[in-house]
This record gives structure tokens, sequence and C-alpha cells, in this order.
């Protein structure tokens, strides 16, 4: 029997929100690659991303909600969320000052693989064959992108890997407060936490010799004020969407971030992966759907 059509038209209007929220997750990766290259400090970029988040979601949530928007049964867990994302965000915009945007984006995708070897190590979970043939997908899929003979950076390959690491362990107590907070709590918290470390640090990184002598043009300050609400509707769209659709119909769909980041990659920077570097964004891309009966966790960015 074929579901009936209002569960259909729910799909399809997950599916959209999925698929809005990585456009806007990878234009903001765009954006502090950009910025990057313009010699704009990379916290300073990193600042302006949860500042900018933070006004948009305060704008949403304050004037229906008050206060109230930011009460969280757990405000210590949420505080360690939050400063995991701003670790995660600082070391991957670090990354992509040398990495091309396509590969960065690939190595990044190793965030659900990580998420079950810290399960098994620190949790003493059990995963099934199933997982750990997925694991052993994703880490060969790194292998062949960063392969010896390739002009990618170690340092930068070595930056995206601790991002991942930092991911995997923002999801799990994303998991874990999930039953206690909604997801626009969750959202403002990553704000309001990211936005108040950044700001808290600015005497350490906005002074006139963190900035090229060169001063950014009229497009890059735009580029900068831009980063902050491309990020906050991305994960208000990927809230909406998990609202809406389960996460193994959404899954599958994550990863037209990384067909994007090779087109915008190319567009942009003019990077373009070669084919035994595809070969491995394939077999990274493949790793969770080998574990879908597994356990794996979806691959959603927090930056």
């Amino acid at each position: 029997m074929s579901a009936p059509a209002p569960r259909r038209s729910t799909e399809r209007h997950a599916i959209l929100a999925m698929l809005a929220a990585l456009g806007c997750l990878i234009l903001l990766d765009v954006c502090g690659k950009w910025l990057g290259g313009a010699g704009v400090p990379v916290a300073a970029t990193t600042w302006s991303r949860y500042a900018g988040h933070l006004v948009v979601v305060l704008a949403i949530f304050l004037p229906t909600r008050g206060i109230a928007a930011l009460r969280t049964a757990h405000p210590g867990r949420q505080a360690l969320r939050g400063t995991l994302m701003v670790g995660v965000t600082l070391l991957y915009f670090a990354a992509l000052q040398s990495m091309p945007l396509a590969q960065a984006t690939a190595v990044f995708f190793t965030t659900p693989v990580l998420v079950t070897v810290f399960a098994a190590v620190f949790l003493r979970e059990r995963p099934g064959w199933a997982t750990w043939a997925a694991v052993a997908t994703g880490f060969a899929g790194v292998l062949v992108v960063v392969r010896p003979g390739t002009s990618l950076p170690l340092a930068g390959v070595l930056l995206v890997l601790a991002a991942a690491a930092g991911n995997a362990a923002y999801q799990t107590l994303t998991r874990a407060q999930a039953q206690a907070d909604s997801p626009a709590v969750q959202v403002l918290w990553s704000g309001l936490v990211g936005a108040t470390i950044m700001t808290a640090a600015a005497p350490f990184w906005w002074s006139a010799s963190a900035w090229p002598e060169t001063p950014p043009t009229a497009f890059d300050w735009a580029v900068f004020a831009a980063i902050g609400p491309l990020g906050a509707a991305g994960h208000l769209l990927l809230a909406r969407a998990y609202r809406l659709a389960q996460a193994s119909r959404l899954a599958p769909w994550a990863y037209t971030q990384m067909l994007l980041s090779i087109a915008l990659g190319w567009a942009v920077f003019g990077d373009v992966p070669d084919a035994v570097a595809l070969v491995g964004m394939a077999m990274i891309a493949a790793s969770p759907q080998v574990a879908r009966l597994g356990g794996l966790g979806r691959p959603a960015r927090a930056a």
C-alpha cells in the first residue's frame, strides 16, 4: 500500500529543508575559505559566524518566547556543546586556508565513523559487523583522498580530522541533550556560547598586526557579515528537516553537500579533485550507507 499523500508531502518538505540547510552550510564554508584567502584572521571570521548566528536566532525567538527561549535543563552541558562547536569552527576554518573545499568536506564527513569509534572505546558499546565495515570503508576513503603524492598539506588534513573529532563529540552531547531541550534552545545556546567566547577573546585577536596590510574590500566585508546568518539558517533548517522526517530517510541526502563542495570549489576557487580523490570521496559517502542497519549516526555539520 502506498503512503498517504500528506505523509509524502511532509517528507518532501523535509528533504527540501535538508537540501536548503546543506546549501547554507556549504556556502558558510565557502565564505570561511574566501575570508581566509583575503587574510581575515580565522578568529575574526569565527566571531562573525557566532555573533551573526546569535543575532538572527534572538530576532526569531525572543519576540515570541522571551527570555524563556534560553531556559535549559543543563546549562553546563549546553556550554560544553557551544565550546566544542567553537573549537570545531576554528579548526575547520584554519584548515580551509590551505585545503581545497571538496577534499576538506570529504575528510570532515568522517564524523559518523568517529562517533562509532568513540562509542566503542569510551561508552563500551558493541557495534555490529556492518558498522565496523563502515568504519573501515570511511577511513580507507580518507586514505585515498589524502594519499601520498597529493598536494594536500598534512597540517590541513590533521586540522580537518581534529575538527571531525570535535564534531563527533558535539553530536554525542547534542543527542544526549535532545530529550531535555528543544532544537530552538540548542541553536540559541550554540550561538550564545560561541559569541561569548569569541567576544571575550577579542583582545587577543582583534589587533592591527593580525590583519593584512591591504584592508578587506567591500565584498570581503559583505561575506564577513553573511557568514553568521548562513550558519543560523543552516542549523534552523536542519532542525526543521529532522522534525518532519526520520533521520534514516534524510541521511542519504546529506551527501549532496559533498557534491556541492566539488561544484563550488571549482566555481569559486578553481579547485577540481582528481579522479582518485573522487573515488575516495565516494567511499566516504558510502560508508554510513554500509552501516544503516548497524546504527551509524547521521553526519550533521556542527560548524
